[in-house]
């Protein structure tokens, strides 16, 4: 995992739009000091879903899910740390510091290699537009591409005959093999020819917007149709989908994404102003692949032709899904009608037709794959025997405990048979993991005095200066606060730590404790309220330690403490009352 300094992380958090970013999923609204919504992680009718702007973090008080930006990210966009690093980084405008040292020769040729990509996609589209890209504006035109979009999505051409690239660069053999490293140029026992001749080009771009490869489809006759860039230091197909960097705000802003077979297919839809489609690079679906557009959105829309390869290839998407798929994805499949494609469909139909057939006709997965299921297994009680032996296989690679059992029940149904579904090798290498230890006996108690204790101390940090001394031991005995607790005290001892956020400090250090979001999350804690909680506290400790204790000397100096602690919280709630009553 790549390492990054505190200093740069707490930045980037300080300076990261939490609310912003859980906008993207969910209709927030202000309630109280707090934003509430509908919980993205589960499903549900009431808002239980607060986020704390102040203190930059999330939490659900009903499933319990919680944490900063970068554990939404990856919780609920499914990034890599690393990558969700990159992406807050990247929207806040901030340099990512390298963790390890650079060899300025490879950056350097890096760079080189990147701008190299960008120039000769800005040749393809100047010839594009020069007398040699006739046939290719023709063919553009036929395809109903206004110059406005082929502009947009940097269309090109690559025209016929060997030395197109030697034109343009020279006869340099520096400049032929950096070409060659780039994809463009192919070496062969005659010298450097061109990979792409005679075609229509479409620039691959990363997640960065950068060019880091090409795809062309030849004009006229000839094999293969389409030919893709080969895999180079910066073009990696399986990692890459066509329309990515282009129509991401889009896919957010619409909360609409299409999967479609191929580029043509992606720049139709945009031609109809629907620029929320992408495509694979001209081969199946990958999981790499997958991961991207369910990150994106969890409610895609894979768009196949109705035809047999068409099927077939939303079987492979469906194989494919199945390890990565989680109770928050929703993905749709729909079959277009036989013959059709994005393209002749919108000049048949018209964008308000085709749109609605994308938001109504689609089937959830599990009904297209117990569908699929059926066709592959043929009929009879022969026929439901294999589709149940068929499902038993394909729901072992689910790693989503829950999704799984209710994907089991619906095979069930559908077959007659019951399943004895073997469980995945994650599942089983989680049961040789140490048992969680049972939740400790103050917490059992009672958890939400002590939730609004914590609330209220890291709501107001400053209370912690105005602790008595026996307060570091309140949660001595309760494990999950305990560590938390004793080190927000020594946080707020140094003296270095004047200007820290406590809690962004806390969840940094124990990221994967949901406790610290609860309770900055939970309403604000008056004084009078923080009063009477840490008089209680303070009771249930001393009484605690009474039971302990088998000094009678200590007991008697407890019972003695105990005493002048309640005669002070009796005295503290009369004159509450009396105030209250004024």
């Amino acid at each position: 995992m790549a390492q990054f300094s505190s200093t740069f992380l707490d930045e980037l958090i300080s300076r990261s739009d939490l609310a912003e970013l859980i906008s993207r999923h969910v209709d927030l609204k202000p309630s109280g000091a707090n934003l509430v919504g509908l919980c993205p992680f589960h499903h549900e009718k009431s808002p239980s879903f607060s986020v704390s702007v102040d203190k930059q973090m999330y939490y659900c008080f009903g499933c319990g899910k919680g944490g900063n930006a970068f554990r939404f990210l990856m919780e609920h966009d499914g990034y890599p740390f690393p990558e969700a690093v990159e992406f807050l980084a990247q929207k806040a405008g901030m340099p990512i510091p390298d963790s390890k040292p650079v060899n300025p020769e490879e950056a350097a040729r890096k760079k080189s290699g990147l701008e190299l990509l960008d120039k000769v996609a800005g040749i393809f589209s100047r010839t594009l537009n020069s007398d040699e890209g006739k046939k290719a504006r023709e063919y553009f035109e036929m395809r109903k591409l206004s110059p406005a979009l082929i502009q947009k999505y940097q269309l090109g051409y690559a025209p016929a005959g060997y030395g197109f690239m030697k034109r343009c660069f020279g006869e340099d053999n520096h400049n032929l093999s950096n070409l060659e490293s780039i994809g463009v140029l192919i070496k062969n026992e005659r010298g450097y020819a061109d990979r792409f001749r005679e075609r229509v080009m479409f620039p691959i771009r990363d997640k960065q917007s950068r060019v880091v490869g090409f795809g062309g489809r030849i004009l006229g006759d000839g094999e293969p149709k389409y030919l893709n860039s080969p895999e180079t230091d910066f073009y990696h197909k399986s990692h890459l989908l066509y329309g990515y960097a282009e129509h991401r705000e889009s896919v957010r802003k619409h909360k609409m994404l299409v999967v479609v077979e191929g580029y043509m297919d992606v720049l139709a839809m945009a031609s109809y102003d629907l620029d929320y489609a992408v495509a694979p690079l001209g081969t199946a679906i990958t999981e790499s692949q997958l991961n991207m557009i369910l990150r994106l959105l969890e409610t895609p829309v894979f768009c196949f032709d109705g035809d047999k390869a068409g099927r077939k290839a939303a079987w492979r998407s469906i194989e494919r899904m199945l390890p990565i798929l989680k109770s928050e994805h929703s993905p749709r499949f729909l079959y277009l009608p036989d013959g059709e494609d994005p393209d002749t469909l919108l000049q048949k139909e018209g964008k308000d037709a085709f749109e609605k057939r994308l938001k109504e006709d689609g089937k959830p997965m599990l009904e297209t794959w117990v569908l699929g299921l059926k066709n592959i297994a043929g009929d009879g009680a022969e026929g439901r025997a294999r589709m149940a032996k068929k499902a038993d296989v394909m729901l072992s690679t689910m790693t989503d405990d829950y999704l799984r059992q209710a994907w089991q029940g619906e095979i069930e149904k559908a077959t007659e048979v019951k399943l004895s579904l073997q469980k995945p090798a994650q599942t089983l290498s989680r049961s040789k993991q140490p048992i969680a230890r049972k939740p400790a006996q103050y917490l059992a108690v009672n958890p939400m005095k002590h939730d609004q204790f914590m609330a209220g101390l890291l709501q107001n940090p400053v209370r912690f200066q105005n602790l008595p001394d026996d307060a570091f031991d309140f949660f001595i005995d309760t494990h999950p606060i305990y560590p938390i607790y004793t080190r927000a005290f020594s946080l707020v001892g140094d003296e270095k730590n004047t200007e820290l956020d406590i809690a962004a400090q806390l969840m940094r250090e124990f990221p994967d404790n949901q406790h610290i979001a609860r309770w900055v999350n939970l309403p604000i804690v008056d004084d009078v309220e923080f009063q009477q909680l840490l008089m209680d506290m303070h009771i249930t400790y001393l009484n605690g330690l009474h039971g302990r204790s088998k000094d009678i000397g200590v007991k008697m100096r407890i019972i003695k403490e105990l005493k002048t602690l309640q005669v002070q919280q009796k005295q503290f709630n009369k004159n509450l009352s009396h105030k209250e009553s004024l």
